[in-house]
């Protein structure tokens, strides 16, 4: 049994245990299973059935009629009203979306965390009551209390049943809750002034005005739920020109398309090698979708891209839907849309709830619209960076060219006189290179330059820089390297390249060739970069080339 189950096991219960023990306490008076009791309780599972979906969160007004029952009943009366009108609201709306069985635990984690909140407000009210405080302050500090805790076991809940929780997310979920109480609690207070003066019947009319603010602000929630769809469309459509970083792109469509349907997951999928990759996901259970892999066609996302159309489908009822590890295991709907650009794949977009017939038409519509501005954006931004690698990098060996590598030698040494710390260059020549041209010809040349620069690559650090400095040399500056550090790794290569065969001739003999490096660092060698070059490359011909040719030689033991 996980965290979430023992959570969700112990909220029942303490919440459970609190009401029979008030109960037992403080007793429930019959006289108050009434048409009247009855008519409040109608009254809190409607409010309850009637609650308002905003992105993946769900808004109740069902406060207003906890106040009003509290002054009218009492605590304990409402209390176990508020239990009922959770249990049978709850009951009902799993039972139609067919949940009820995988998720009867949460019905009473439900009722439990309710009853917590409900104590744990009238709790404070009774203490600074007693304590002599005003009426207005009591109240106010019992219903923040309330709300305060109601969202803490939700959000706790959330964070134990999802591994990437996020705060932000939920922040805004607690401020569109807090917003509820804006209406209910007037409405409250409303009810239970007419009780006072004209009695219960007129204080039903309490609740005319009541259920118009709560209409009303379903408009409104309605009216920000757009807001934020167009929000969403125009921050994708002015990222077309805003910026060209591909990490920083990602970051809004993903962000954007969170705000244009109500999810539980949310997948950003780019098309890479054949295959769609995850590459930002919200809501999963656990890290495993990252390695998860969709060919081109393959289920409901793999098909948008064939159909070249947004998808909306019933999780459980459609044989298409894979198995996504990390999926929560009530999911019931699924909404893709493919993200293409001038016929180019570049990605798609999927959402999941696990309320039924969750996303709609015009869901669907606007989510597609975004992911046509974001394939757009991603695509110019991939292409940005691109020609942006292609300046930096020699055509033929794919390694880092002249110009990149003496502005990175530049930004070394500056970074060195501003922080202080060394790193060290290593310039490598392969030997006889002429000749062998001459001898082989310029395509075995070629081939001998690109798998020299795959040796170099494989013989080096992750965070060292390897560039073609010019014809058959190369480079590799070391960061946080000493010169005897440099030494060893520069001789490490000359091993493999001599051990390494590069090609055959015609007859089948075997070629190999060797290489000459000379090594210098800075500060120790040189605090310029022109100086730095010059002594490597002194290195390299005055003392490897001069003494002979396949070795290495440190600039500080050149004598």
């Amino acid at each position: 049994m996980g965290a979430r189950s023992y959570y969700i096991k112990i909220v029942a219960i303490l919440g459970f245990g609190l009401l029979l023990l008030s109960v037992k306490l403080f007793g429930f008076p019959p006289e108050y299973l009434s048409w009247k009791y009855l008519i409040f309780l109608l009254y809190m599972i409607l409010s309850e059935l009637t609650s308002i979906q905003v992105n993946n969160t769900r808004l109740s007004m069902e406060f207003g009629f906890v106040y009003a029952a509290s002054y009218i009943f009492g605590f304990v009366p409402t209390a176990v009203m508020k239990a009922l009108s959770t249990f049978l609201s709850q009951l009902y709306i799993k039972s139609m979306d067919g949940s009820l069985k995988r998720e009867l635990d949460r019905v009473f984690f439900n009722v439990g965390q309710y009853m917590i909140s409900f104590f744990g407000g009238a709790g404070i009210y009774l203490v600074l009551k007693k304590s002599g405080f005003s009426e207005v302050l009591a109240q106010g500090l019992a219903i923040f209390t309330y709300f305060l805790l109601n969202n803490l076991f939700i959000e706790l809940f959330l964070a134990l049943d999802t591994e990437n929780y996020v705060f932000r997310q939920s922040f805004n979920a607690a401020k569109a809750d807090l917003s509820t109480y804006i209406i209910s609690v007037p409405g409250g207070l409303l009810t239970v002034g007419l009780y006072s003066y004209f009695g219960f019947f007129v204080s039903l009319l309490g609740f005319i005005p009541y259920f118009l603010l709560a209409y009303i602000y379903k408009l409104y929630m309605t009216l920000v739920t757009t807001n934020k769809e167009l929000t969403a469309l125009y921050d994708v459509a002015a990222t077309l020109t805003s910026t060209l970083n591909t990490s920083e792109v990602l970051k809004i469509v993903f962000d954007s398309a969170k705000n244009v349907a109500p999810w539980d997951t949310i997948c950003l999928f780019l098309y890479q090698q054949g295959f769609l990759v995850p590459v930002m996901f919200e809501g999963f259970s656990s890290d495993s979708i990252k390695g998860f892999r969709i060919k081109l066609g393959e289920g409901i996302t793999g098909g948008t891209l064939v159909n070249r159309k947004g998808i909306i489908a019933s999780f459980k009822k459609d044989s298409r839907c894979l198995q996504v590890p990390g999926l929560p295991s009530d999911t019931k709907t699924i909404m893709s849309v493919p993200m293409i650009n001038n016929n180019d794949i570049v990605g798609a977009i999927t959402v999941t709830s696990n309320r039924k017939d969750a996303y709609n038409s015009k869901n669907l519509k606007i989510m597609s619209i975004l992911a046509n501005q974001a394939a757009v954006a991603i695509s110019n931004a991939q292409l940005f960076d691109r020609t942006s690698q292609l300046a930096v990098t020699d055509g033929l060996t794919g390694l880092y060219n002249h110009r990149y590598i003496f502005n990175k030698l530049e930004y070394m040494v500056d970074q060195v006189k501003k922080y202080g710390g060394t790193f060290s260059l290593i310039i490598i020549d392969i030997d006889h290179f002429k000749s062998f041209n001459d001898n082989y010809g310029h395509l075995v040349g070629d081939n001998v330059l690109k798998k020299l620069a795959e040796i170099l690559k494989q013989n080096v650090r992750s965070n060292d820089i390897v560039g073609r400095y010019g014809g058959e040399e190369f480079a590799i500056i070391l960061p946080d390297t000493s010169g005897s550090e440099a030494y060893a790794i520069a001789e490490r290569i000359r091993k493999a390249v001599e051990g390494t065969e590069f090609a055959r001739t015609e007859k089948g003999q075997k070629i190999f060739i060797t290489i000459s490096a000379g090594v210098a660092s800075c500060p120790d060698d040189a605090i310029t970069v022109k100086d730095l070059v010059r002594k490597a490359d002194h290195a390299l011909l005055f003392g490897a080339k001069k003494k002979g040719r396949n070795r290495v030689v440190q600039f500080d033991k050149l004598r």
